[in-house]
């Protein structure tokens, strides 16, 4: 079964696991889920707690799940499998399937026992949320290649005398899974920063390449300032001596002349 066909096939009903045991509590709808869509018998949480599905993480959980921490800009994905660890009124936790449309605010989910026994869809904050398991599909095949070859290992009867040690292995190969998405998670960020990067760097040859244009109209405009300063020092002087010749011809004519160009400016000759 998918992950929307279990949701269109259960939601808004109060379901238990077993059939009718544990009636419309948190941990019943999340054993059905495992049961219904990966197809293994759930296993009992060790501590009667849904967190202990993550400080247990019992067999056979482990495998097709994968337990990954959670940190303030994680963004689960639909289907993972959300647990909180217990708080001061609450000393089992709790346990939720991931909707979709998650973000690093709110957190969507599918759950029984939070504000109904019904199953239904919440939105919660991520206060207490430990972490998710999450579904090996998203493992590479070398990955899951490996972890099959250690799981067959371990159930080997013939290397019983070797079983602490492979528990040991086992342990630290899934605690380099957990780390190992870390730092695929940190590798995307920085790729991305970087990409951010190389982008302001453009913007900023951009930005320099306009202030050299505009540095260079700047220098022109400035040299044609200058040449029209030094050309009109050229011209100043013959502006004096036309001032001057203008001031030497008023004072030779004398009334007579003025009243005599007066008229012909009024009465022109050819008027007569």
């Amino acid at each position: 079964m998918t992950f929307q066909e279990f949701i269109d096939k259960y939601l808004g009903q109060k379901k238990g696991y077993p059939d009718g045991s544990y009636v419309g509590q948190c941990l019943s709808i999340c054993k059905l889920y495992i049961k219904e869509c990966f197809g293994i018998n759930p296993p009992p949480s060790g501590t009667n707690s849904a967190y202990g599905y993550w400080s247990n993480f019992p067999s056979p959980l482990d495998t097709v799940f994968k337990k990954v921490l959670n940190y303030k800009d994680t963004i689960p994905e639909e289907g993972w499998i959300v647990v909180w660890k217990p708080w001061t009124t609450n000393q089992w936790g709790h346990i939720a399937i991931v909707g979709k449309g998650s973000t690093t605010k709110d957190l969507i989910n599918y759950a029984q026992n939070w504000t109904s026994k019904v199953f239904q869809e919440e939105i919660n904050s991520y206060n207490n949320v430990i972490g998710y398991l999450v579904p090996k599909d998203n493992m590479t095949k070398d990955q899951q290649q490996a972890m099959t070859k250690l799981e067959k290992f371990k159930s080997d009867k013939d290397h019983g005398n070797l079983e602490g040690a492979v528990d040991d292995l086992l342990g630290a190969y899934k605690d380099f899974q957990i780390l190992k998405g870390d730092v695929d998670d940190l590798k995307v960020s920085l790729n991305a920063l970087e990409e951010k990067i190389v982008e302001i760097n453009l913007k900023l040859e951009d930005k320099d390449d306009l202030l050299a244009i505009s540095n260079k109209e700047l220098k022109t405009a400035k040299q044609t300032i200058s040449k029209l300063s030094e050309d009109l020092e050229l011209y100043r002087p013959y502006k004096s001596r036309y001032e001057s010749k203008c001031l030497e011809t008023a004072d030779k004519l004398n009334s007579y002349e003025l009243f005599k160009l007066l008229i012909n400016k009024l009465f022109p000759p050819w008027k007569k």
